[in-house]
């Protein structure tokens, strides 16, 4: 009797090499397994992810094997030169902060109504006198007792240039920063100012950041090491185009879009970049949202437009300066335009396919607001030329 062939290809066989791939990627990717689970965007679909993935994660470190994927990566990177490129870098992408899995999240209502007569301890007080005040918790604190605590050295003042008045030799340093959409209005406004201007720009666009996402790019961490690191006279950022999402605050309590808690927690964070900033450069030009192709999009960025507009109030305008896009827009008004007649028959293309971001020459035609701006505010031997597309 002749036997049966046996088919490699049988259910049971895919099964089974399917369950030995996924064992030897949670042995050897153990460390990183978390970061798919994070971009889950449902909150409750992401803790179960991330508890799942912690667990995981925690079996592949007890045997050692996780550290390899890791390391071949930096010796990867190290060899070829790009451990220096900011798409490559591991020190400010994907890096959680402790108690970042949220195994029981709690919903907002469930909080005690007591926390909100007891006093808050201050985000910014050293590790050591929070962990005083914190154990004193059952007596009262006093307003005047955190005034005393929070007695420190005020930090150093910001150093300034060899000379307030810009000129080619000595040009107005302008650090941008902010999420995919600098690329296009940093580009353009570098345009803007051209080679040999008295104003220099450099910018940094990192693609899906924003205000709420700290565990995916790290901008408060990345701005205090760019600043240290050298001086600047003004900043320019813009971020929010990825913010229109709810979020856990530090508590684990989910805060849900257009929500007065959601608007607080928004604005907190918002607030933590900013002084940042202004703790090193005298003033901040903070580029709001632009007006794109897809209604509901829109009106998303309308509202986190608002939100932040809501903070700036908070601010002196001398140093924190709002840039509105939607009065700056090419067209005049709020309708979104891709293309713009420039004169002669020509066509200029504004935005890009997606409908969402600028051209560079869009980049420099909605920047050249900002460009005066700077013309304005800073002392020039030479006022600034704009370079128009």
């Amino acid at each position: 009797m002749k036997k049966p062939k046996t088919d490699a290809y049988r259910p049971n066989y895919i099964l089974a090499t399917m369950l030995v791939m996924g064992f030897c990627i949670i042995i050897l990717c153990g460390q990183s397994l978390w970061i798919p689970a994070s971009r889950i965007e449902n909150l409750y679909a992401r803790s179960v992810a991330l508890a799942l993935t912690d667990t995981a994660s925690a079996f592949a470190s007890s045997t050692g094997f996780d550290r390899f994927v890791p390391e071949a990566r930096q010796s990867f990177l190290d060899m070829s030169g790009l451990s220096g490129m900011t798409a490559w870098d591991t020190r400010y992408f994907n890096k959680r902060s402790k108690g970042e899995s949220r195994s029981a999240v709690k919903p907002p209502e469930s909080l005690p109504s007591a926390a909100a007569e007891s006093p808050t301890i201050p985000q910014s007080l050293p590790e050591s006198l929070s962990a005083s005040v914190e154990s004193s918790k059952a007596l009262p604190v006093t307003a005047a007792e955190i005034e005393e605590l929070l007695k420190l050295p005020p930090a150093p003042p910001a150093p300034l240039p060899a000379s307030r008045m810009h000129s080619s030799e000595n040009p107005l340093k302008i650090y941008m920063f902010g999420d995919s959409q600098v690329f296009s209005l940093g580009s353009g406004l570098s345009r803007l100012a051209g080679k040999g201007s008295p104003v220099d720009i450099e910018f940094l666009a990192i693609h899906s950041s924003g205000f709420i996402r700290g565990d995916y790019y790290n901008w408060p961490t990345k701005l205090a090491d760019t600043f240290q690191a050298a001086h600047y006279d003004g900043a320019v950022m813009m971020l929010g185009m990825n913010d229109y999402q709810s979020f856990w605050d530090d508590n684990g309590v989910i805060m849900k879009k257009h929500t007065p808690a959601w608007e607080a927690a928004y604005k907190e964070k918002c607030r933590n970049i900013i002084d940042i900033v202004l703790s090193s450069v005298p003033r901040l030009y903070w580029v709001g949202m632009p007006v794109v192709k897809n209604r509901e999009y829109n009106e998303s960025l309308a509202y986190i437009d608002s939100v932040q507009e809501s903070l700036a109030q908070e601010y002196s305008p001398d140093t924190l300066v709002r840039i509105s896009l939607h009065q700056l827009n090419p067209a005049g008004n709020n309708a979104y335009v891709d293309s713009l007649d420039v004169g002669g028959g020509r066509m200029l293309k504004v935005m890009s396919g997606d409908g969402t971001h600028f051209t560079v020459e869009g980049g420099q035609l909605v920047m050249e607001g900002l460009f005066a701006r700077f013309a304005g505010d800073y002392l020039f031997t030479q006022v600034p030329v704009a370079n128009l597309p």
